[in-house]
């Protein structure tokens, strides 16, 4: 009978050099040895980065399987028996039998030959197998306790360093004085440059429209990305360093990795990685999970700094505002990218352009219809709708004095006109309240998932839950009362004489009126005071002819206890 021959290799960890050197080794030995067989074909399997402990699938293998039941396959070459499996044995032998009962020979270069129906190489590579398991087994358990200590000690366990950090060695004593060489993050030479001038970036074009003469928004993602790319040549980390990315260039998806990270606010964390349907962990960051000090709950900062991390978290709450429908609007309009103008069923409606500003529009930005949404597109004049929503702010303005509602919606606006106006430190010390207020309520949210995941069972977990979301809701009370006191102490005089005629007849809007005359920013910040959302059903007549006042509902300003106090009312 013909010999064909397959040659399986595997090397749990691909060296970065591109040597190889093990699975070539195995390939050129397992090569001979079909050779010296007289195999007529020679087919090879190779995985490279795979360990066989984890169980983690390996395709080659996987194939092989495939060719072996097809009967493509009858003499299998290994270098160990261990390249074949490390999983515990019983899980294991029902591979190799049904290997040995399809009429496979499987040789080990160095071990020798396995055939069915000789119960002594059966027993030989079962324990063998077992061997081979244990390693593993005992060298997994070895690896974790010396990542346990190195942690305890204030060393970085994750494997490669997060852009704009490096890897530094120092030597630290355990409790019983023995040293230990652990490997620390220190910021890189260039990196953490680059993040900053990311953020700053995004911080000075986040709220601008869409300018139609430029192909991309500059405080885009997109934008700033094809900056890196093209204008301001700024080199990836693989171009840097590696030789088989030299020629890499940035994406949005690293980049949003990268601004993800809680460690460049110093703060130490951990990856969570996204799992599986099948219930495997996958190598993709789905969010980062950030440690904390188990008595405050406050969160370890244990890196310098990149961005100070009242800015992480705004730079958050942009990221989480990004995503198809949310981008920044086509075209200088009074309405659009601010966040306040949505359509019916639920979808942002952005500004279109026309040569003839008579015939400008904002228009649903919706993907796909889903059940019980209109068809066809939702449409409404420009001109029409700024004029009517104009026209509805300075209508709540002269209601002030008659109308306990819209003197809430004033004393809102007056605290927004506040926060906008106050001074660079009292900005600061609110921007640091805030994100520590968010911070609390991030953890706060993690908390209740893995209580709702079916952590903190039994006494000892319920005490831990209760210690932890106390510490948690202390923190969060703390950061409310602090900001109260902010804005208690901020008395701005809010200027309606300025914008309000004081002749009841002169018409708000028109000419002469500051309306008319005020810069289109000055008058996007003046409807952001008073307006929290703007909702535009699709028009009963053809053609979106409709009255507009019957077509727009307008959310006037209130306190977003959700958004704004931390959403506690909602945990």
């Amino acid at each position: 009978m013909d010999v064909h021959a397959a040659v399986y290799a595997r090397q749990s960890d691909a060296r970065e050099n591109a040597s190889e050197a093990s699975t070539t080794t195995q390939r050129e030995l397992g090569t001979a040895e079909a050779k010296r067989r007289d195999a007529k074909s020679v087919t090879y399997y190779e995985d490279l980065g795979i360990s066989a402990f984890t169980g983690v699938e390996r395709p080659e293998f996987e194939k092989l399987l495939q060719d072996c039941r097809a009967g493509r396959i009858n003499l299998l070459i290994v270098y160990y028996i261990s390249r074949l499996s490390r999983l515990d044995p019983l899980d294991a032998i029902p591979v190799v039998v049904e290997l040995l009962n399809l009429g496979v020979t499987i040789v080990s270069v160095t071990e020798g030959e396995f055939r069915k129906g000789n119960l002594v190489d059966l027993i030989h590579m079962f324990m063998r197998l077992d061997q081979a398991h244990n390693e593993s087994k005992n060298k997994s358990v070895a690896v974790r306790g010396a990542k346990a200590t190195a942690r305890e000690l204030g060393g970085y366990v994750g494997g490669k360093a997060p852009y704009g950090f490096e890897l530094k060695a120092e030597t630290r004593l355990t409790a019983d004085g023995r040293p230990i060489v652990i490997q620390t993050l220190v910021h890189t030479v260039n990196e953490p440059e680059v993040i900053r001038d990311i953020w700053a970036t995004i911080k000075k074009h986040k709220d601008a429209p869409y300018d139609p003469k430029r192909r991309r928004h500059p405080g885009s993602l997109g934008g700033i990305v094809n900056s890196m790319n093209n204008e301001v040549i700024v080199p990836t980390r693989g171009a840097t360093y590696g030789k088989k990315t030299k020629d890499s260039a940035w994406d949005t998806k690293t980049v949003k990795r990268i601004l993800r990270d809680p460690r460049i606010a110093g703060f130490a964390a951990v990856p969570v990685y996204k799992v599986r349907e099948d219930g495997k962990t996958t190598s993709q960051i789905e969010t980062y999970r950030i440690l904390r000090d188990p008595e405050t709950m406050l969160p370890l900062q244990i890196y310098e700094a990149i961005i100070p991390p009242e800015d992480w978290h705004e730079l958050q709450e942009w990221l989480d505002g990004r995503g198809r429908g949310k981008g920044l609007s086509r075209g200088e309009s009074l309405l659009s990218a601010m966040g306040v103008l949505f359509c019916e069923c639920g979808a942002v409606k952005t500004s279109h352009a026309d040569a003839k500003p008579v015939k400008r529009s904002y228009r649903c930005r919706r993907r796909k219809v889903l059940p019980g949404q209109h068809t066809g597109d939702c449409t409404i004049s420009q001109a029409a709708l700024d004029d009517h929503v104009g026209r509805s702010i300075f209508a709540l303005l002269r209601e002030v004095e008659h109308d306990h509602e819209a003197l809430a919606v004033l004393a809102e606006a007056t605290r927004r006109f506040g926060v906008a106006n106050e001074s660079p430190e009292r900005s600061r010390e609110r921007a640091t309240l805030v994100a520590e207020r968010a911070d609390a309520v991030r953890a706060l949210e993690e908390l209740y998932d893995d209580r709702k995941a079916g952590g903190f069972r039994g006494d000892i977990g319920r005490r831990r839950f209760i210690a932890e979301e106390s510490a948690l809701l202390n923190l969060l009370e703390a950061a409310e009362a602090r900001i109260a006191v902010l804005e208690e102490a901020a008395t701005p005089v809010i200027p309606i004489a300025e914008w309000l005629p004081e002749d009841p007849e002169v018409d708000p809007i028109g000419p002469g009126s500051w309306w008319n005359s005020a810069p289109l920013d000055e008058r996007r910040k003046f409807v952001k005071l008073f307006v929290d959302r703007i909702t535009v059903s699709k028009s009963k007549e053809r053609g979106g002819r409709g009255p507009v006042h019957e077509r727009v509902n307008i959310d006037f300003a209130k306190r977003q206890e959700t958004a704004e106090d931390g959403g506690q009312r909602a945990l």
